[in-house]
């Protein structure tokens, strides 16, 4: 199974960005360990998503916040880069025709539902802020 890790990195650019302030998406590349057109394309949904703003243009662009951190939820973010909602996925090519093969994709459903629903409340309740005052003791 491949994980994403798209929050993780969009996080770490929003702290990035929170901390060191705006920089160029090879730079930021750099911290995350990973490549420019990636951070460009997170970068890209937080804008969409209106967490971020970019002004300028070619090497001259600045990003900032569009609003206090402590404003910003992890939910938000996640809802920003994820193209897949959900964090549990139920098998649904089970044998039909068997009782309990017919029984467990909606029973799953029912139970992965309220995880869900619990991390998704869990994670509004989580700022970026948090995050970045985290980061600052850890530096």
């Amino acid at each position: 199974m491949k994980y994403s890790h798209r929050l993780s990195d969009a996080v770490h650019i929003l702290v990035y960005i929170e901390i060191l302030g705006s920089a160029s998406s090879s730079i930021i590349a750099d911290s995350v360990n990973s490549n420019p057109s990636l951070i460009r394309r997170l970068i890209a949904r937080m804008v969409k998503a209106g967490i971020l703003s970019r002004k300028g243009k070619g090497s001259e662009i600045a990003i900032s916040l569009t609003r206090p951190a402590n404003q910003v939820s992890l939910l938000d973010v996640y809802q920003a880069v994820e193209d897949h909602q959900h964090f549990l996925n139920v098998d649904q090519e089970v044998n039909h025709n068997q009782p309990l093969g017919r029984s467990m994709p909606a029973v799953l459903s029912e139970a992965y539902g309220q995880v869900q629903i619990a991390a998704e409340q869990e994670m509004a309740q989580i700022s970026l802020q948090s995050v970045v005052d985290a980061v600052r003791t850890k530096m």
